[in-house]
């Protein structure tokens, strides 16, 4: 786990998901920032998960990881790898 920080915003984040281009009503690729399970984002369904979502636009959701894998090109847990989303910087101040 990572967190990544916007201002007073603090996200602790699992794993990264870029999709490809082709992902149905999308004409953009996207990428998943998973979230930890928090209190107020647990869902009881373990296809469902919290993700920061990076597009055209950025916002958190809950979304279904069967949906996308049809679409996944490249899907990651080691955290110290990817780049913040965009607005986000690492908490622990190290760039990937």
């Amino acid at each position: 786990m990572r967190q990544m920080t916007n201002g007073s915003d603090t996200l602790n984040v699992v794993g990264h998901i870029i999709t490809r281009y082709t992902v149905p009503t999308y004409d953009d690729r996207y990428e998943f920032y998973i979230l930890a399970n928090e209190p107020d984002t647990h869902t009881p369904d373990p296809d469902m998960v919290h993700a920061l979502v990076m597009g055209r636009d950025i916002g958190a959701m809950a979304i279904s990881l069967s949906e996308i894998e049809p679409y996944v090109m490249a899907r990651t847990t080691s955290c110290h790898a990817i780049l913040p989303a965009r607005g986000y910087r690492w908490a622990d101040g190290i760039e990937a």
